[in-house]
């Protein structure tokens, strides 16, 4: 009887020793993300066998993105436009608009991320080439810019890094916003505000619907765009608004001060045309958005608004 349950107990041991070792190597599996499949904000999906170890990136914001991730050395192209210091290192395929897709197909990708404008008809090629494409856009909303974080992680087979980094951001964006709740700011009183995105030749500006429409409201700013959709806005009604603060590009407020058509807005006299780094703040979805929020709100809140 005694040697009937030692046998057991041995047995019940190696059992146990082997659903560790199973669950074990299934961790370290997923750790290195084989067989994963993700979802991507567009309803698609996809699956993977392995962790992508060949990466075009098709955004700035991407690029951006995967080398804060530590993915960095899984980018093998980048646009013209990725100007993350490391990525500069990385041979380019062309812009957004015109990717090179003979570039891309000898890069030999096992994944293509593409984001905002990336083209549809480049992505079809490559699907059909049996290359996995994966788009990470959400004009709507700041929740989108954590969620193009975390599939980003997700893709890269960073997900632990991906997540941390969403929250990261998004911490520092509540953050910012809680701080200008409290009684202190009680009278404050929003600061019109315009976004000059483009001008001259017509004028394009962040709608309400926009993340960084969001950015601007979440800051404390009152975008005179807020109830328009997309990204461009009549000039009878921005004179007409006559905001008490414009934004522009880095090197933009002398010239944009003396095109035509803008030398009589209040904030063009009163010197309230600030310059914001718009390339890697606002204009890419990403995790200095929450820097830009940051920003805006000391602007919004200083004594720059006063009078």
């Amino acid at each position: 009887m005694k040697r009937t349950r030692k046998i057991w107990a041995l047995l019940l041991c190696a059992a146990m020793l082997a659903g560790l070792s199973a669950c074990s190597g299934k961790a370290k599996e997923e750790e290195k993300g084989a067989g994963y499949t993700v979802e991507l904000p567009d309803g698609t999906s996809l699956k993977f066998e392995k962790v992508p170890e060949r990466i075009v990136s098709m955004g700035p914001n991407i690029t951006d993105i995967l080398f804060k991730l530590g993915a960095g050395d899984q980018v093998v192209g980048r646009t013209d436009y990725c100007d993350y210091p490391e990525a500069l290192k990385v041979p380019s395929v062309g812009t957004v608009y015109e990717p090179d897709i003979e570039a891309i197909i000898e890069l030999k990708p096992d994944l293509v991320i593409g984001s905002a404008i990336f083209s549809e008809d480049a992505g079809k090629r490559l699907t059909e080439l049996g290359i996995p494409v994966a788009v990470l856009y959400d004009s709507g909303n700041m929740d989108g810019v954590y969620e193009i974080i975390r599939k980003a992680g997700e893709l890269a087979g960073k997900k632990e890094e991906g997540n941390r980094l969403a929250e990261e951001t998004k911490k520092l964006a509540d953050d910012t916003i809680a701080k200008y709740q409290g009684e202190e700011y009680a009278d404050f009183v929003r600061p019109t505000v315009y976004y000059a995105l483009d001008y001259g030749y017509g004028d394009y500006t962040a709608g309400g619907d926009t993340f960084i429409g969001q950015l601007i409201a979440a800051a404390g700013g009152d975008n005179i765009a807020q109830d328009i959709e997309g990204w461009s806005i009549d000039h009878e009604r921005l004179v007409e608004a006559d905001p008490k603060i414009i934004l522009v590009r880095l090197g933009e407020a002398e010239k944009f001060c003396k095109t035509p058509g803008y030398e009589e807005l209040g904030a063009v006299k009163n010197g309230r045309v600030y310059e914001i780094d718009a390339d890697h703040l606002l204009d890419r979805q990403g995790y200095r958005n929450a820097e830009a929020l940051k920003q805006l709100a000391e602007l919004f809140h200083g004594e720059s608004t006063e009078n």
